[in-house]
């Protein structure tokens, strides 16, 4: 079923690889529920300077298949493509403090890293442009084929400038999300709302989330988890040759040393037992100029 979801798949892997790298690791959260954690980082150049405005660039080309179908895109003249665009960045605020860049980011690493597509577009849907939008940060499909479970992936975002401020508010929002009637608000949207497959596919992917093959789903919740990470100073005094030639050490040290003891307390107290976790980990320079380099980047235009 995997080979179906790839057809949906719209981040391109080549602007992936332009942009990120990540950290071979074995980082393991040996607590309940399961969590696997992801340690990625925005890549930079011989010199230290990193790709975060050339990214935030790039994630503002996405904005058009982040928010529309691929069905309300086809065909398009480019006239009616330059509108669409425009009414895509019309629903992002344009705010120091809007979330909505960490939202776009984790839709194109599910797509790109795990192989996940977005199956229900809900930016279309937000009540109030003005404010940010209710539950989730989006809704994904994924075929475990060593399992043999269909995967649906709630998103959660989060880019504060403290690591532990960040997961923090990730687990309050994801404690929040299932505890109340959100989650399952979330299902009957992507059950109603879900169209990008031919109707028997879409049946099939149907009664796993709720029918016959109940069984063989679970849920699954991804979290980006965004930061400033203060060993980035070393890139403005004499530590800059040190800290580029190790980096994936300082990195990996990092998780071990302070991430790794972190996610698995919150795990061992957290009530949704039922969840498989999968955590982005993402260091930053400044969250703060990255989120407002997204925000220049959509007032520039086409």
């Amino acid at each position: 079923m995997q080979d179906v979801f790839e057809k949906l798949i719209e981040v391109r892997k080549a602007d992936y690889d332009a942009h990120f790298a990540h950290v071979q690791h074995q980082v393991e959260i040996e607590t309940y529920p399961e969590a696997r954690v992801r340690l990625h980082y925005v890549r930079h150049d011989a010199s230290g300077r990193c790709r975060f405005e050339e990214l935030a660039r790039k994630l503002v080309n996405y904005i058009t298949l982040y928010c529309y179908a691929a069905s309300r895109r086809q065909d398009l003249h480019e006239v009616d493509r330059n509108e669409l665009f425009q009414k895509a960045r019309d629903l992002f605020r344009k705010c120091d403090t809007s979330g909505q860049v960490g939202e776009i980011l984790i839709y194109f690493l599910l797509e790109a890293v795990l192989g996940a597509p977005q199956v229900l577009k809900k930016m279309p849907i937000t009540t109030n442009p003005g404010d940010e939008r209710k539950g989730g940060d989006g809704v994904h499909l994924r075929w475990d084929d060593s399992d043999q479970v269909l995967e649906l992936i709630f998103a959660e975002s989060k880019l504060w400038q403290s690591f532990q401020s960040a997961l923090s508010s990730a687990f309050e929002s994801v404690d929040k999300f299932h505890s109340t009637r959100a989650g399952a608000h979330e299902i009957d949207l992507f059950t109603a709302g879900f169209v990008s497959l031919p109707e028997p596919t879409r049946d099939l992917v149907i009664s796993y989330i709720d029918g016959e093959n109940v069984g063989k789903s679970r849920l699954v919740q991804a979290c980006l988890i965004g930061f400033d990470w203060s060993e980035y100073s070393c890139l403005d005094d004499h530590r800059r040759t040190e800290f580029l030639a190790n980096f994936e050490d300082r990195y990996r040290r990092w998780t071990e040393d302070h991430a790794k003891r972190s996610i698995s307390e919150k795990l061992q107290t957290f009530q949704h037992r039922h969840l498989r976790f999968e955590f982005f980990l993402l260091p930053f320079r400044d969250v703060a100029a990255f989120r407002q380099w997204f925000i220049a980047e959509l007032g520039a235009g086409l």
